[in-house]
């Protein structure tokens, strides 16, 4: 960690360097004006006022002070929530909007669909969640097809004549809308559930057909949508541990740089803004502390910068983190690859070696 000398440290060097100047001063004019003056009187005097200024002025400066260190834990590419695509506006992601109603109108919220604008839009994270609900009901389907081929038959088989409210009641259950109970025309009662579970049927069996034919459409389509957004739109998170082995307390300052080495004097630098500075930003003496770094979108930066950074992302590049304290220091960490998940590869591969001995 670069040291600056503090304006205090000045102040308390002046008065014995004064001290010093005044004693070698009048000295030499002693010496000059042939008083013969001693030395050692003047050597000893030197000796003790290094002391009496010098140790505390080495316990301030080098005792203490903050001792800054930093390790990165990760470096992560991801999307802002504020990110969505309009699924009603992608045709090859209008499969997943079924699956989009069925999981709000359990909640209660159908409200919801028919929406425009921002509200419209879905995360990535959700269309991924939409995309599972989706692939679950085609694993689900097919004995819910079957089921309902049963109920046909079992309806088909009811005699009309004999069919009770208590009967036609059961058969309502999953109806919506239901079969009015007629007891005065029984045979209209069994016809109209019979079509009911029929539709039933086919529903499940359009969805059925729809699902297996779009939905691998929709995944490699998220897919190429994802891609898309991380090139344009992405931004950086960075974890780090801060290492504080000075004996004084200290804190850092919001802005953070990552500079990422892509070449002899060729790098790109990424500003970074501390998160939940008010919690985070103190270094207790002999602490540590866990802080998260977060960058911009990458569309803020110059076109140049994006391009660098898209080719060199997950590649074989370096990157280091500085951060600036409120004493004016700057600290910096070790190199750690510019890709994610690789730095914990390492340590996994150092335990897996420790683990063999």
């Amino acid at each position: 960690m670069q040291r600056r000398i503090s304006r205090k440290t000045v102040r308390l060097l002046y008065y014995p360097t004064a001290f010093a100047a005044g004693l070698l001063g009048g000295w030499v004019l002693a010496f000059v004006g042939g008083l013969n003056p001693a030395i050692v009187p003047v050597i000893s005097a030197g000796i003790g006022l290094l002391v009496a200024f010098g140790v505390p002025i080495w316990q301030n400066y080098y005792i203490n002070t903050p001792k800054l260190a930093i390790e990165i834990s990760s470096i992560k590419r991801v999307l802002s929530d504020s990110t969505t695509i309009a699924i009603h506006d992608d045709a090859e992601l209008k499969v997943l909007y079924g699956e989009k109603r069925r999981n709000y109108s359990y909640f209660g919220e159908p409200e919801l669909f028919g929406r425009t604008g921002k509200n419209s839009g879905e995360t990535i994270d959700n269309l991924q969640n939409l995309l599972e609900l989706a692939k679950q009901r085609l694993r689900d389907l097919p004995a819910q097809i079957e089921d309902r081929k049963r109920s046909v038959e079992q309806l088909r088989a009811v005699n009309p004549t004999a069919l009770t409210r208590y009967q036609v009641d059961s058969w309502n259950a999953p109806l919506s809308p239901e079969v009015e109970f007629d007891p005065s025309n029984l045979e209209t009662v069994a016809s109209d559930l019979i079509k009911a579970y029929e539709k039933r049927l086919e529903t499940a069996e359009k969805s059925y057909a729809d699902l297996q034919t779009n939905l691998p459409i929709a995944e490699r389509r998220i897919e190429i949508v994802q891609q898309e957004l991380i090139r344009k739109n992405s931004l950086f998170t960075v974890s780090a541990s801060l290492i504080n082995s000075g004996r004084t307390n200290t804190a850092i300052k919001v802005p953070a740089l990552l500079r990422v080495l892509i070449g002899e004097g060729n790098y790109i630098d990424i500003k970074l803004s501390l998160k939940d500075f008010e919690n985070k930003s103190e270094i207790a003496a002999s602490g540590t502390r866990i802080v998260v770094f977060e960058s911009l979108e990458i569309s803020s930066l110059p076109e140049e910068d994006r391009a660098l950074i898209n080719t060199y992302w997950g590649q074989s590049v370096r990157a280091w983190l500085l951060v600036e304290d409120i004493h004016g220091g700057i600290a910096k960490s070790g190199y750690i690859a510019f890709a994610e998940g690789l730095y914990q590869k390492i340590i996994y591969d150092r335990l897996a070696r420790a683990a063999s001995t």
